[in-house]
């Protein structure tokens, strides 16, 4: 993968708020507006429908966007050694495993097992000499940031 003007590794980022937002907000709208059609038993042309979509669409998109979308993290440390051992017994708490297949240069890729590993994404870490940089999903970000600082 070429690199511009930087020396560092590619490091992985997904999506961030407004798109994860849009992404849960379009489906939630959706299907709550298809299902209040079907249970009210009234037609798209009242409104009622669409406002439950909007409704519900919005609520569900600040929530999901709020725990799923991805975050870059950066983590000082003094010691490499140390923090390794500390970042790995951390991820190990929390389900992840080092994937030893991923073909990333420099950064380290961890992941759950096959069913968990649908719903949580994966992990990105490059250790650099004084930091680590972390790429996840915010909320897995969180619960690092608490384990590790």
């Amino acid at each position: 993968m070429p690199r511009l003007m930087s020396d560092e590794p590619f490091i992985p980022r997904g999506p961030g708020f407004l798109p994860t937002f849009l992404y849960y907000f379009s489906g939630t709208a959706l299907v709550t507006t298809f299902l209040a059609v079907k249970s009210l038993g009234v037609g798209l042309e009242t409104g009622i429908p669409g406002e439950f979509g909007l409704l519900f669409g919005a609520l569900g998109g600040l929530v999901a966007s709020y725990f799923n979308h991805n975050r870059l993290i950066d983590i000082p440390f003094t010691n490499r050694k140390a923090f390794l051992t500390q970042l790995e017994q951390a991820l190990a708490e929390m389900g992840y495993a080092q994937d030893t297949d991923a073909t990333l240069e420099d950064v380290l890729v961890y992941h759950r097992a096959a069913l968990r590993q649908l719903f949580s994404g994966r992990i990105y870490v490059r250790v650099g000499e004084k930091q680590a940089t972390l790429s996840s999903r915010a909320l897995h970000i969180r619960g690092l940031k608490k384990r590790l600082q």
